[in-house]
C-alpha cells in the first residue's frame, strides 16, 4: 500500500492545531497523553509519510519548533475550513495529508490509503457510523478555490467539499482493512477521552 505515484517530497502534512477545545477546557494541541504533547504525537505519525509538515492555526503561547512550518488560519474563527485552504495555498506542494490534532492514534496504514484512493479525485477521506471524517484527509491544492468559494458563501462545514470536488470515500471494506480496529477515528474532545486513548497507547504498538 505504498504510494509511489506520489513521490514523499510532493506531500505535505497539515496538522490542524487550532479549535475552541471548549469540552476539554484548554488548549488541546498542548495537551499531553503518556507524556506526549498532541502537535507532538500528529507529527510522528505524519513525518514519515510527507516532505514537510505545516501547523496550522493558533494556539496562544505555543510556537511550532523548528523545522516545522506555521501556517494561520485564513479567515481565523470560523473553524478548519479556513485553515485547510490556507494550508493548500501556502505548503508549496499539489497533495496534502490533512490531520486535526485531536486524533492521536492515526494508523499509518490508513493514510497510505487515503494516498492510494487519491489518483484520480481531489480529496478522500473515511466516514463513521453516521458522518464523513475529513480532518483526517487528503486534499489537493485544487480544492483551495472550491474551499474559498464556499467561505464567502457562508459556508465552513468542511464536510460539504466532498459534494463539489471530485472525491473518493473510502468503503467499510477498505477502512477496515487499514485500520480494523477503527484507532484513527477516535477524537480526544473530554479527560475521558485522554484516559480512553492512554489506556489503549499502553495495549498497542506505536503505528
Amino acid at each position: 500500500m505504498v504510494p509511489s505515484s506520489i513521490p514523499k517530497r510532493d506531500i505535505a502534512g497539515l496538522i490542524l492545531i487550532g479549535g475552541r477545545s471548549q469540552r476539554m477546557g484548554r488548549d488541546k494541541a498542548t495537551l499531553e497523553i503518556a507524556g506526549i504533547p498532541l502537535w507532538q504525537r500528529a507529527i510522528d505519525i505524519l513525518e514519515p509519510l510527507v516532505g514537510m509538515v505545516f501547523l496550522v492555526g493558533s494556539v496562544p503561547g505555543f510556537r511550532p519548533p523548528a523545522p516545522f512550518a506555521h501556517i494561520a488560519d485564513d479567515p481565523p474563527g470560523l473553524g478548519p475550513l479556513g485553515g485547510i485552504a490556507s494550508g493548500l495555498e501556502r505548503s508549496g506542494c499539489q497533495h496534502h495529508i490533512v490531520l486535526a490534532v485531536d486524533y492521536p492514534l492515526v494508523q499509518s496504514k490508513l493514510l497510505l490509503l487515503l494516498l492510494e484512493k487519491s489518483a484520480g479525485v481531489r480529496a478522500v477521506c473515511g466516514q463513521g457510523e453516521l458522518y464523513l471524517e475529513p480532518l483526517v484527509g487528503y486534499y489537493h491544492a485544487l480544492c483551495a478555490p472550491v474551499m474559498r468559494a464556499m467561505l464567502s458563501e457562508g459556508e465552513i462545514r468542511t464536510h460539504r467539499v466532498f459534494d463539489r470536488v471530485p472525491s473518493h470515500i473510502l468503503t467499510a471494506e477498505e477502512y477496515d482493512a487499514a485500520d480494523p480496529r477503527r484507532l484513527s477515528q477516535i477524537n480526544v474532545n473530554t479527560p475521558a477521552d485522554c484516559d480512553r486513548v492512554h489506556a489503549l497507547l499502553e495495549t498497542r504498538p506505536t503505528p
